[in-house]
């Protein structure tokens, strides 16, 4: 029975704060004269009701639950970055220009890509380190200002030497890519690829190195008390770079899938309007940087924005409920987050 709680852990913090996050809605949609039970029935239905809403969504958590992961090894070891929305967009970036001008055979060109824009997100993340190291720059603001450096970096290459000139010119977008390099689909005629079972094996290879590693355990325990680490003789400032850099390879990641996987091109702005990363980051937080806790947070999430958009199709309540869902999940993450801080300050004064 011990056992069986132990596991099941990681997923009370995340059903709970979903669970009020659903009742706030219910609040709304109650507002609105419509009956919650019968919207939530079809949000359910257009989430996870059939093959094709199922893998829909786990297609759209797909890169929810890389983004997620890459937030929690940083925010784990207390480095509270939230730059993995422009990790992601150079990594998505550098594996489409990577991917269409390399010459050689395609499996060259996958492995050249994948390496470069995990090299290129890793070390745009390792430049907050950077500045927090150099100029005691706020992790935070740092790396939310490098999100719109990504945006508007990449919008001026694709833009004026990168364009593609033949498809829709209302877009911004590079060249499409050769089918030869495209991540296959796991099940012929939708759109789940295997993006996925990587985004799997990810979260399993993230819970072994938090469980039976020592980079894993240096890394909790810097984020419990660095000063103590660094008395130990665990070095801080090795870590933070480590840590910082594993995450903006990881977000990368996220973006290697979609291009890969979905798009087949890098297409300015969609990372930005899907919001892949803040997303991810919510599923991080409210699963208390579990990876378990996250690929189910996230799963649930992208079931809510597929499921919004069944209600708005269905139904008077329009999709922006699932907004209001999802910026309910923000909130008690973030009273949660202030309670914690409340309470360890507390501490310190006795």
């Amino acid at each position: 029975m011990k056992k069986i709680t132990k596991y099941l852990r990681p997923f009370v913090q995340p059903s709970l704060a979903i669970m009020l996050s659903l009742l706030v809605g219910a609040v709304v949609i109650a507002i609105a004269n419509e009956n919650p039970l019968e919207i939530y029935r079809i949000m359910f239905r257009g989430a996870f009701g059939s093959q094709y809403y199922l893998l829909t969504t786990l297609n759209r958590a797909t890169p929810i639950i890389i983004c997620g992961l890459g937030a929690a090894i940083a925010w784990s070891s207390n480095l509270m970055g939230i730059g993995g929305e422009g990790q992601m967009i150079m990594g998505g970036f550098t594996c489409a220009i990577v991917a269409y001008y390399l010459p050689g055979p395609p499996a060259l060109k996958i492995l050249a890509a994948v390496v470069a824009s995990l090299l290129v997100g890793g070390l745009y993340s390792a430049l907050s380190a950077w500045l927090l190291e150099k100029f005691e720059m706020s992790l935070a603001i740092s790396t939310l200002m490098l999100n719109y450096v990504a945006h508007y970096f990449t919008m001026h290459f694709v833009s004026n030497v990168f364009l593609n000139t033949v498809g829709d010119r209302k877009l911004i977008q590079t060249e499409l890519l050769d089918p030869s390099v495209y991540i296959p689909k796991i099940f012929e005629g939708y759109t789940l690829h295997y993006g996925f079972v990587i985004a799997l094996a990810l979260v399993i290879l993230m819970w072994w190195m938090n469980r039976s590693t020592v980079f894993g355990y240096e890394t909790r325990m810097t984020g419990y008390n660095i000063n103590f680490c660094n008395y130990g003789g665990v070095r801080g400032r090795k870590i933070m770079y480590a840590v910082l850099f594993l995450s903006g390879s990881i977000c990368a990641l996220a973006g290697v899938g979609e291009v890969l996987g979905n798009q087949y091109r890098y297409i300015h702005n969609s990372y930005v309007s899907t919001s892949y990363a803040w997303i991810g980051l919510n599923a991080a937080l409210i699963s208390n940087y579990n990876p378990l806790g996250v690929l189910l947070t996230s799963i649930i999430l992208a079931g809510i924005q597929t499921g919004g958009a069944s209600i708005a199709r269905s139904t008077s309540i329009p999709i922006e409920i699932s907004q209001v869902i999802q910026g309910c999940v923000t909130l008690f993450i973030s009273a949660k987050i202030i309670i914690n801080l409340s309470k360890n300050r507390k501490k310190v004064s006795k």
